[in-house]
């Protein structure tokens, strides 16, 4: 469609795209061509320092480094990213990174789009940056035209949805289809309800709540939640949603405007953290805080219960010497090698974990005697006598274990750990590559 005519059809949606960019809390600044400012707002003009009144209209980054000298760098930077984005010909992704006016150092993720007329000759530069310092909501009116608008709604990868005071969607974002999979015409104009179907049921109950509360209970205020949307291929997307309700000058409700983005690699992110921060990178096994967690976990359980719970201390005699002698490589896979070992003991219920160095915790739960537990520890022992073979060499090892009860031996985590490894240099001390039980 020629550009000319394509802006003509966006008229009648100015005063909703006004409002919906006013919702968004990100940089947006639209240039021509030639580099020269178009639109942009006040949360740009007053983060450069240059006022949120000052007329930037037509005039370029290199024009604005001169007028101010103290944003010198940010201007410049801006020049040559822009290039970076006309010859790259399709948009580009980066961070960028300045001080602002209030001192703080922020970051901003920036998406810098190109759009070429029909000769491929530079048309406008659409740039939208996102904080991911501290998250922000543009609330002031932005006065550009019709087209303006349209051009950074269509380049926008996050998804927007009005919906009306009578719970009608009455708009949705082209970047709805590209994140659904799902057809516009299919919910434009539908009732709202229709479209939370595809929520996750852990996940809708909250949301529909929070959405009767907005529209029908007219209550005012902004919700920013996560939740799990369905796609038309069957899978689960995590979306980050803020859901701000409009009110007239009068104090009449109007609309509803969803703003969600895709988080899945967040989501994805997020799971590794946790993982890294309850499993030992190395033997790949619970660490001390897990442990800690599940230590107590389950002394409430045996507590109301009649089984037995025991919890063995052990290290390996000599690792220093090990580490000495053959290097710190041979003791990360001795640690790695005797986690095998003791898993290939123990029951699957039991849980082992990586308490630092080479001291390792043993949760033996269910047990109908202490005898069950010194059987198992013997066998531990007995196993790890056993040679060991890592590269060139050849060697044998042996460990001691220290064993509590609960409640016999401590009422408490710590109490029980604290008794353990004391049970566990009781050990050492009678001989090593033996089990040792807390008296």
């Amino acid at each position: 469609m020629d550009f000319k005519k394509y802006l003509s059809t966006v008229i009648t949606y100015e005063p909703q795209l006004r409002l919906l960019i006013d919702l968004i809390p990100e940089f947006i600044v639209l240039k021509d061509g030639d580099g020269k400012w178009l639109v942009t707002n006040k949360l740009v003009l007053n983060s450069y320092g240059m006022g949120e009144d000052y007329p930037y209209q037509g005039i370029t980054d290199q024009k604005l480094m001169e007028i101010f000298p103290n944003n010198r760098d940010n201007f410049l930077f801006n020049i040559e990213t822009d290039e970076m984005a006309w010859a790259n010909g399709e948009e580009i992704q980066f961070e960028k990174s300045f001080q602002t006016p209030d001192g703080i150092t922020r970051t901003w993720e920036v998406i810098k789009t190109p759009i070429f007329d029909e000769n491929r000759n530079r048309s406008h530069l659409v740039i939208v940056s996102r904080e991911v310092t501290k998250r922000k909501k543009a609330e002031e009116a932005l006065k550009i035209s019709e087209s303006n608008y349209r051009l950074i709604a269509e380049n926008m990868k996050d998804m927007i949805i009005t919906v009306d005071d009578k719970g009608i969607i009455t708009y949705l974002s082209p970047s709805f289809e590209k994140m659904t999979g799902y057809s516009i015409k299919d919910f434009l104009y539908q009732d709202a309800l229709i479209f939370m179907e595809k929520i996750h049921p852990n996940n809708q109950e909250f949301v529909r709540q929070t959405y009767i509360d907005l529209i029908f209970e007219r209550k005012k205020f902004h919700s920013h939640y996560e939740y799990q949307l369905l796609k038309k291929d069957g899978q689960y997307i995590w979306l980050e949603a803020n859901l701000n309700t409009i009110y007239s000058e009068s104090g009449e409700f109007e609309k509803l405007v969803l703003v969600a983005r895709d988080i899945y690699q967040r989501k994805k992110y997020q799971a590794q953290l946790e993982t890294m921060a309850y499993y030992d990178h190395l033997t790949e096994i619970p660490n001390r805080r897990f442990f800690m967690d599940k230590l107590s976990h389950e002394m409430v359980r045996a507590e109301n219960s009649s089984q037995l719970l025991a919890l063995m201390y052990l290290d390996i005699d000599h690792f220093k010497m090990i580490n000495d002698t053959m290097g710190h490589d041979i003791g990360d896979q001795l640690l790695v090698l005797l986690t095998r070992r003791i898993k290939n003991i123990i029951r699957e219920t039991d849980v082992l974990a990586r308490i630092g160095g080479d001291e390792f915790a043993i949760i033996l739960s269910n047990l109908t005697s202490a005898s069950e537990a010194k059987f198992i520890g013997e066998r531990i022992v007995n196993k790890l006598k056993e040679p060991w073979y890592i590269e060139d060499h050849t060697f044998q090892t042996t460990s001691s274990i220290g064993v509590a009860c609960y409640l016999k031996d401590g009422t408490s985590p710590q109490e029980l750990v604290r008794n353990a490894d004391r049970a566990l240099y009781q050990a050492k001390a009678n001989g090593r590559a033996i089990v040792h039980f807390y008296n």
